[in-house]
């Protein structure tokens, strides 16, 4: 009898100790992927062709998936050429900020290509009384824009909001997404221009609120919880700001003073983090003075700047490259940080043969991790990866 328990001893034992090498192992494995099992590409100091990341987020917009994080990429000739055939990892170095690679798969141009086509457009319009001459034309301009989206195949919901020095919340100063293009036209159409008067209005923050899943960002509140509308998961998430004037910040906040205690809660800079963290494009359309003031709300979202006197076809001719693209490389990575909130910044290096080139980028973390489900999620990606 001693004997036997012995034996079984022994037995539990051994079968410990190889269920501890097997875990040392895996573990070994994924310490090896992320410190050091990768050479780390070097800084590029010029580079030799032409590449931008164009979108960053997860899932196209939000953190669903986190701690999955995805960047859209482009990369071309100095001729302006699209460069193919890189769809194999290896022509990619992912380095986070802790200056770590990360395993990567790559999707190419045309798988990325948004199938059904959806959009959820949301104009941010400036309704102060220096907008009195302009506001008829911009508004009869998103009624055609309505016309012309409608006839395409472009699967579209339709809405605003309207500001001055303050995100205005009266009777029909607002609308959510519809797709009911008569209810846009008609809404849009009785907007009228009042108020204003100290030059610049609170644009960034009027941006913020129809960005905001939920209260918090700025006073004013946010657009999805005050009118009950969530923004499709699956659509392209395209804002369209109007204004006449440059805009108020927190370090001025004028008379923005007058309606928020707090004043303003947004620079610039902030807002195109959340912007980019929410898969959102803000395109702009403002006198050509105040360009160089939203070159970057625009660019850094993968939008573009028009100016104030054009018609909207520009508008639409880039919304729809948008929308039938999304980026010509679509590259996914994972992050072992599942810290909230917070800002980090990567760095993405190509090799060609037209040359080697790189691109950085910047994604803040949700404010609230679900830590158990991102740790399972994380650990699944990388048992994939290692098989």
């Amino acid at each position: 009898m001693k004997k036997i328990i012995q034996l079984v001893i022994l037995i539990i034992v051994v079968g410990l100790l190889i269920i501890s090498m097997s875990c040392s192992l895996f573990t070994s494995a994924v310490e090896g992927l992320f410190d050091g099992g990768f050479n780390l590409a070097p800084q590029i100091s010029t580079n030799e062709i032409d590449f931008e990341i164009t979108g960053i987020g997860t899932g196209m917009r939000g953190y669903d998936n986190f701690p999955s994080i995805t960047l859209f990429v482009t990369p071309k000739t100095l001729a302006g050429e699209l460069i193919t055939g890189m769809q194999e990892p290896d022509f990619f170095d992912v380095i986070d900020d802790n200056g770590e690679a990360r395993p990567i798969t790559v999707t190419p141009r045309g798988a990325v290509a948004t199938i059904n086509k959806q959009a959820d457009i949301v104009f941010v319009i400036d309704t102060t009384g220096s907008m009195s001459s302009q506001l008829t034309t911009m508004t009869n301009k998103a009624e055609a824009f309505a016309d012309t989206i409608s006839a395409s195949d472009i699967d579209f919901r339709l809405g605003f909001v309207t500001f001055g020095d303050d995100i205005r919340k009266g009777t029909g100063e607002r609308l959510a997404p519809t797709k009911v293009v008569a209810d846009f036209k008609a809404a849009v159409g009785a907007l009228i221009a009042t108020g204003g008067g100290d030059g610049p209005e609170n644009q960034i923050d009027a941006i913020d609120y129809a960005r905001a899943s939920a209260a918090g960002s700025n006073p004013a509140g946010s657009f999805q919880t005050d009118m009950a509308f969530t923004y499709r998961n699956t659509a392209l998430l395209i804002f369209i700001l109007i204004t006449d004037i440059d805009y108020h910040t927190p370090a001025s906040p004028g008379n923005v003073l007058s309606y928020y205690t707090t004043g303003v809660s947004n620079t610039v800079s902030q807002e195109i983090v959340k912007l980019n963290n929410d898969g959102i494009s803000s395109y702009v359309v403002a006198p050509t003075a105040f360009e160089s003031d939203y070159s970057d709300l625009a660019d850094d979202t993968g939008a573009d700047f028009f100016d104030i006197g054009s018609d909207f076809e520009g508008v639409i001719d880039s919304i729809g490259t948008a929308i039938t693209t999304r980026g010509d490389y679509m590259i996914t990575f994972m992050t072992n940080d599942f810290s909230e909130d917070e800002l980090h910044e990567i760095r993405i290096a190509i090799h060609t043969s037209e040359g080697d080139a790189q691109d950085t980028a910047y994604y803040t973390s949700p404010a609230v991790v679900d830590y158990a489900r991102a740790v399972e999620f994380y650990d699944a990606h990388i048992e994939e990866f290692l098989e």
